[in-house]
């Protein structure tokens, strides 16, 4: 046993030199650490200590504290009793491999009267020896209780606090915590990422029945998408001819005006396809013609060029590259073709790829679909080592979406939600797919192959609220996410594209294309070279 005298002053000297007993020279080695014990005794006044201490005693006093610290200081041998304390003769060097500070410092508090009382339990871990085989070392350490190898319980007058239990309220504000990486590069996304304007829609009927009335009287003018250049011009040759409000409004608001044909039964209420119905002239209901502020005007390279500016004086440049701000993006580059026949080897490796096929949904469809096996089949490892996919699928096919990204390596990590709008900014309620339900959403698989480490994290929610366009064209906020995570100067493709998904920076592929043009030198070679190898084909033109 030790006592209180002899503790504390076994105490203060861990604490003091806990640093130095672990690092180099010393590491924790007994006989160091007794030296070093024996020059704390001779340069502190300890008048009740024996300054003519041996090694051995050393070795009976530090066991003392070692039982009553709860087990503070760890050992290369286990420490617990006489017998097994006679085995650590048999090693080289017996060492202190690690000094619990807080709990010397509980175990001093409470020695110096600090606290009324204090009590410890020491867990029935104990370590194996070093000829114990390691499955069975893991299995007495999962059969152990749930908790620390020491929990030193502190209590005081009014109630009992656990110190060492697992505080998991801090621990969870720690873990939810970001990270500075993922802070600073939010930061510098947000100055790289160029504002696009946001205009209310005005509930005034009056204000749009006035404007139709001007407007809409024009035979020219009577679909939903007549040319806003003539439609502004409408608006400011009649100015005199509408109040102030209306015409102020005409420029900060966005209006619905109401198209009225020889066929249209206002009874019968809105369309439930609006701009997207494919018999808008013959339609009987009502249909309107979106009205976009007169001031809205937006230029995306302006836009894009003034955001790379600001992002400039930031100083965060992680994963950037030191050439980044001389760096063009590449003109918008494409290939027709029957994606199943195309040897993707020519094409290189990406960083990203989008996939959009048609897939066989069992309805009527103005274009060609795609059958199950097909896609599966398709040769994805040689597009990529690492990086992401994004796959879309519809309701009938996101197992076998799941399925596929698996079958290509990829691990399914996450999934985006598009929420449908109509023209009227309202959640569509009368879709043209869906056997049961109108379905009002979409779904994009993320899939991941690799540990790529120059992805941006945390950056964008899964969810995109847009409004629907021409059939099967999905939003274009899908693209500004996607350049956000893997950069913007970074390779992307994107399968089964049509004309409206061509993009600057990106190569898409599809039969839906017209003709081909390539600006990358390597994919321009190795793309003529399969054409010319093509027996009796003649290259496309461009």
């Amino acid at each position: 046993m030790i006592d209180t005298n002899s503790s504390k002053i076994i105490g203060y000297f861990f604490l003091e030199h806990n640093y130095d007993l672990l690092q180099e020279p010393i590491k924790g080695d007994l006989k160091l650490t007794f030296n070093t014990f024996l020059s704390y005794l001779s340069s502190n006044p300890f008048k009740s200590y024996d300054k003519e201490l041996s090694y051995l005693p050393f070795l009976e006093q530090l066991h003392g504290f070692y039982q009553v610290s709860g087990k503070a200081l760890e050992f290369n041998f286990v420490f617990d009793s006489e017998k097994q304390r006679e085995k650590y003769r048999g090693l080289k060097v017996p060492r202190i491999t690690w000094i619990n500070t807080q709990k010397i410092t509980i175990l001093l508090d409470r020695l110096e009267g600090k606290n009324d009382k204090i009590c410890y339990k020491v867990s029935n871990v104990v370590q194996s020896e070093k000829d114990r085989p390691n499955r069975e070392q893991l299995w007495a350490l999962l059969s152990q209780p749930f908790n620390t190898s020491a929990d030193i319980e502190l209590h005081s007058r009014s109630n009992a606090v656990t110190v060492f239990n697992t505080d998991f309220n801090t621990l969870d504000q720690i873990l939810k915590k970001k990270t500075a990486v993922s802070q600073l590069a939010k930061k510098k996304i947000a100055l790289k990422t160029s504002v696009k304007p946001f205009y209310d829609v005005c509930d005034n009927t009056s204000h749009s029945s006035t404007l139709a009335n001007l407007i809409l009287n024009k035979k020219e003018l009577r679909n939903s998408t007549s040319d806003s250049t003539q439609v502004y011009k409408v608006i400011q040759q009649n100015r005199n001819n509408m109040s102030q409000e209306v015409y102020r409004c005409s420029h900060q608001k966005i209006h619905f005006l109401p198209i009225f044909n020889q066929n249209t039964d206002l009874s019968l209420g809105d369309c439930s396809y609006l701009d997207t119905c494919h018999k808008m002239r013959a339609c009987r209901y009502l249909h309107y013609f979106t009205l976009q502020p007169c001031a809205a005007k937006y230029n995306y390279e302006d836009s894009l060029k003034e955001a790379s500016k600001k992002a400039l004086n930031h100083e965060y440049t992680i994963g950037q590259s030191f050439t980044d701000y001389q760096r063009k993006v590449l003109p918008p580059q494409w290939i027709k073709c029957d994606v199943r026949y195309l040897p993707f080897s020519i094409l290189g490796k990406f960083a990203v790829i989008i996939s959009d096929p048609a897939w066989d949904i069992h309805m009527s469809l103005p274009y060609g679909t795609c059958k199950d096996f097909e896609l599966l089949s398709l040769p994805m490892h040689e597009l990529q080592d690492e990086g992401i996919l994004l796959l879309w699928v519809t309701g009938r096919s996101i197992e076998v979406g799941r399925q596929a990204l698996q079958n290509w390596g990829y691990t399914v990590s996450d999934e985006l939600i598009w929420i449908k709008l109509n023209q009227l900014k309202r959640t569509i309620v009368t879709g043209r797919t869906g056997h049961w339900l109108n379905h009002s959403k979409e779904h994009l698989l993320v899939g991941i192959k690799g540990n790529p480490p120059w992805i941006n994290r945390f950056l964008d929610t899964d969810v995109v609220v847009s409004g629907t366009r021409e059939t099967s064209r999905k939003p274009d906020e899908i693209y500004d996410i996607v350049e956000r995570i893997i950069g913007l100067h970074a390779r992307k493709l994107e399968i089964f594209g049509r004309d409206h998904n061509i993009r600057p920076g990106w190569l898409t592929i599809g039969n839906q294309l017209s003709g081909y043009d390539l600006h990358e030198r390597e994919l321009v070679i190795k793309y003529e070279e399969y054409l010319n190898k093509r027996e009796g084909s003649k290259p496309l033109n461009r």
